[in-house]
């Protein structure tokens, strides 16, 4: 039997992965989504999995204030914006600094985020060291962070590195990507430096570093089919960048299920 409370702190990249992770879970459970701008597509993608849940003040639920049942499985959601992949070091002060919020109110944290530019970051050391809550994030079966969502989907580090020298001088685009490549551009200025931000100025921007092509990375956790290839067309459209499809083989669920795994099994 599981009992406690579990945080999902998210990244909107890998809310996809998110989804996976609750709609997978069996076992009875109450699922409290935090109310933050960024968490209204994964409410939208919970309630086309019909998965029921409850939606919870951001304030009460930093100070405390949310009474959840001590002896049943809660799982609370909190999405963060976008953006805070802009700038690396302000990811990790922002991130370290929420986790010491929910120090005390929660049982463990399940951190669904890649390092995004903190390369030998290992948050659960640092939360073994600075919370009295354990924290989990993806890793691979070499025990590694996954350096990003592209990280997560190829199944680890040594993975992602083969992956790599397989299509080098690409960009990667998940279906979340692509499902949000207008947020994405827009939070983290994707042209800053560039005076207008419009379709001629993204497809010159991709010119200017040199990328003729995109690696559709079909993970089939998100928006999927005739809809994937929508975005994906949208997305060639707006930045000149042509789609190739990866060998199978690639992409993996270790990291997803791991997480997942790992951090539940501290409420048993």
């Amino acid at each position: 039997m599981t009992k406690g409370t579990m945080c999902i702190v998210g990244c909107p990249v890998l809310e996809d992965e998110i989804r996976y992770s609750i709609t997978n879970e069996k076992e009875e459970k109450n699922v409290y989504l935090v109310n933050t701008e960024p968490s209204h597509t994964l409410k939208k993608k919970l309630e086309m999995h019909n998965v029921p849940f409850t939606v919870i003040d951001e304030w009460e639920f930093e100070n405390g204030y949310v009474e959840m049942d001590k002896e049943k499985f809660n799982i609370v959601i909190v999405m963060n914006k976008l953006g805070l992949h802009a700038r690396p070091e302000f990811l990790r002060s922002f991130l370290e600094e929420q986790m010491g919020l929910y120090n005390g109110h929660v049982d463990v944290i399940a951190l669904y985020y890649g390092m995004c530019g903190n390369a030998g970051w290992d948050v659960s050391q640092w939360a073994s060291e600075k919370l009295n809550v354990p924290v989990f994030v993806f890793r691979d079966d070499n025990e590694e962070v996954c350096d990003d969502c592209i990280g997560v989907a190829v199944g680890g580090h040594l993975r992602y590195y083969e992956f790599v020298k397989k299509y080098p001088g690409m960009f990667y685009v998940t279906p979340a990507i692509a499902e949000n490549w207008g947020e994405y551009t827009k939070e983290l200025n994707f042209t800053r430096g560039w005076e207008v931000m419009d379709i001629h100025t993204t497809k010159e921007v991709f010119q200017v570093y040199g990328y003729k092509n995109a690696v559709k990375i079909d993970t089939g956790l998100g928006i999927g089919g005739e809809t994937l290839e929508k975005g994906c067309s949208r997305f060639s459209e707006e930045t000149g960048l042509e789609f190739i499809t990866p060998e199978s083989g690639f992409l993996s669920m270790y990291p997803t299920e791991r997480i997942y795994r790992d951090a539940k099994a501290v409420l048993r």
